[in-house]
């Protein structure tokens, strides 16, 4: 069995969506790297303190959010979520900073119950909690993620499963090679079904810095090391521990924005991982020429837009690169920006 599993440690969980990643999507999809985003708040929550904003990510699709944050000494953030979390059950989302510290709470919550009696009875309910906590230390920022969930199909004959998850992201200024900072995260979780079990566990190191350019562009440039592994047992009698695990050095991503004009910004990302080494069950993968040489690759391209105090960021389909014509024409079929948009007003 082949896989290949790249290792960029951007922990989501049941926290909101709490800022837009369309930005950091086009540049490589780790706001690590991009320490003036906003989108940076999800890793590191004590960012929330440089910000004031009125934001709606998603535009255009049914999944999108509107957040809003502001405040001077102590700043609040809220958000409402269109498709809230995997369970559809977002209820409150809520950040908060004292200009040293920053902290983001979510809470989901849902229950239905058809009320008939008897066997006809049908009841279900979910819960879904998240917490993150960020400060800046000497001049190293730190972000602590904890999260967990649990649903009731209320069917005693079946089991419900739980989840749970912690995270840590440190960052700092550090001079290695050519590069001078880096991003280290750390990422479990734990899911139990009655007596079937899964586990997964990250560890990320990326060392990376900002490549010379000329006026009106510039690129990040990041080489990491990652690590991945799975442990799962099906809960049946007698059965034994499944692990799979998997090495990639390595793991590049490269992001580079330019302008066009005064308002107009063009962006592009890449992202390659390469598997050193890896294990399925138990049958070494290490040194194996099915293994080594293992990579995948992609990109992605972007647009941003900007007005003064208000932008609009979009990931684009690649598509209009094969076929402008039809995009220019408007006789395009598919959206021209993958995930919808992302508008902010910055203030």
């Amino acid at each position: 069995m082949k896989f290949v599993k790249t290792i960029t440690l951007l922990l989501t969980f049941c926290i909101m969506a709490f800022s837009s990643d369309m930005r950091v999507q086009a540049l490589g999809g780790n706001p690590g790297f991009w320490a003036d985003d906003d989108a940076n708040v999800t890793m590191f929550p004590a960012v929330v303190n440089n910000l004031d904003m009125v934001q709606v990510s998603g535009a255009g699709n049914n999944n999108g959010s509107v957040n809003v944050i502001w405040g001077e000494g102590t700043t609040w953030g809220f958000g409402f979520d269109g498709a809230g979390d995997s369970n559809g059950n977002d209820w409150l989302n809520l950040m908060w900073g004292n200009g040293t510290y920053g902290a983001v709470f979510s809470l989901g919550s849902s229950s239905t119950d058809n009320g008939l009696t008897g066997d006809a009875a049908a009841t279900s309910s979910s819960f879904d909690l998240g917490a993150a906590f960020g400060m800046d230390m000497n001049g190293m920022d730190l972000g602590v993620n904890f999260s967990t969930g649990s649903t009731d199909d209320g069917n005693d004959a079946t089991d419900d499963p739980s989840t749970f998850g912690l995270g840590v992201n440190l960052r700092r200024a550090q001079d290695v090679w050519l590069f001078n900072n880096m991003l280290v995260g750390f990422a479990m979780d734990n899911s139990t079904e009655g007596d079937a079990t899964g586990s997964n566990m990250n560890l990320s190191c990326d060392l990376y810095t900002a490549l010379p350019a000329g006026d009106g562009v510039s690129a990040h440039f990041a080489l990491g090391f990652g690590y991945w592994s799975h442990t799962h047992n099906d809960g049946t009698e007698g059965a034994e521990d499944m692990t799979m695990s998997s090495m990639t050095l390595p793991a590049a991503t490269l992001g580079v924005e330019a302008d066009v004009t005064d308002w107009a910004t063009v962006r592009f990302g890449m992202n390659h991982a390469y598997v050193l080494a890896g294990s399925n069950g138990d049958a070494s993968w290490t040194g194996t020429t099915d293994v080594m040489g293992d990579s995948n690759f992609s990109w992605n391209f972007g647009l941003g837009f900007d007005y003064g105090s208000f932008t609009l960021d979009m990931v684009i389909n690649e598509d209009i690169f094969n076929n402008p014509v039809h995009y220019v024409t408007g006789r395009n079929t598919d959206p021209l920006a993958t995930a919808g948009a992302s508008l902010t007003y910055s203030f």
